[in-house]
């Protein structure tokens, strides 16, 4: 077995992942002052925001990573089936169920002891997939789109799965570092548990087909699925299912109905990807199995 960078390398650790991610805020947030700084609230400014903030952390770690001498053919594994993609995207159906339920068992409780909080937390502060105004926004929606559909999946999943679960599991082995990576994917979201419960299903798709293609197609799929649902109820003029406290409380028999769906969803899950699958990460497997060489 090829010598392990995650072992050796210190431009690998989570630590060094923590200071560059800091370092983006700053110098992104410093530079949108200088160039935007009399029209920042404006909708291009906010989308492009987004995008340098991915660019700048990807790139402030290229040169980090090319040092580590990091092998991204063992990293990413090799490329699955159309078949194998097109089973695994049957599952965003499930997630998106589940990330309404979470939002629900989340932010339902909350609303009658903080509704402040989820005022300005989930209801006043969600991000802005669409702006309305048409061709005005032509270029900010393209932005939007392209970093939501696009940009985020690859690089949340490169840096979330690729590397810091792969480097947590040389740490602390496999269950501690899903759960731990998956907490940090979490808090990166507003809707903290359903985030959550996305990263342990995409690190549980990752470590079984032994392929980050496979969490990064479901990842794009799951945003895309967000991004047209959006486009759709703007173009049909449809008005929010809630933009109130009292709203949001009322509408409880929805997360219900969500959350009914799901709890089957998620035993079918357990009991079938959690039994016989080979406990390694990509880069640490000594034998290269995987569902995708059984798929044909």
């Amino acid at each position: 077995m090829q010598d392990n960078p995650f072992e050796t390398r210190r431009e690998l650790r989570s630590r060094s992942l923590l200071m560059v991610g800091i370092l983006t805020v700053v110098v992104t947030a410093f530079t949108f002052f200088i160039l935007f700084k009399d029209n920042r609230d404006d909708p291009l400014p906010q989308s492009l925001f987004n995008l340098f903030l991915f660019g700048f952390f990807f790139l402030f770690h290229l040169r980090r990573l090319s040092r580590a001498g990091l092998s991204y053919d063992r990293l990413f594994g090799t490329f699955p089936t159309w078949r194998t993609l097109g089973r695994y995207a049957l599952w965003v159906v499930p997630l998106v169920i589940s990330a309404i339920a979470s939002t629900y068992i989340l932010y339902l409780p909350l609303s009658y002891v903080f509704p402040g909080f989820v005022e300005s937390w989930h209801l006043d502060d969600s991000t802005v997939m669409i702006w309305r105004d048409g061709d005005s926004y032509v270029l900010a929606n393209a932005v939007n789109y392209l970093t939501i559909v696009l940009v985020a999946p690859v690089l949340e999943e490169f840096f979330v799965r690729g590397i810091l679960l792969t480097r947590w599991t040389v740490k602390w082995g496999v269950p501690r570092a899903i759960i731990a990576s998956s907490i940090v994917f979490g808090l990166l979201h507003t809707n903290v548990i359903g985030g959550f419960s996305f990263a342990c299903v995409m690190a549980i798709f990752y470590i079984r087909t032994k392929s980050l293609f496979v969490p990064i197609f479901l990842h794009i799929l799951n945003n895309l699925t967000a991004w047209i649902a959006v486009y759709v109820t703007m173009d049909l003029d449809t008005p929010a299912l809630y933009q109130t406290i009292a709203e949001f409380q009322e509408s409880w028999w929805i997360g219900l109905i969500a959350l009914v769906i799901s709890i089957p969803c998620v035993i079918w899950f357990c009991r079938y990807y959690l039994s016989e699958i080979d406990w390694y990460v990509p880069y640490l497997a000594e034998v290269h199995y995987s569902e995708n060489n059984l798929s044909g």
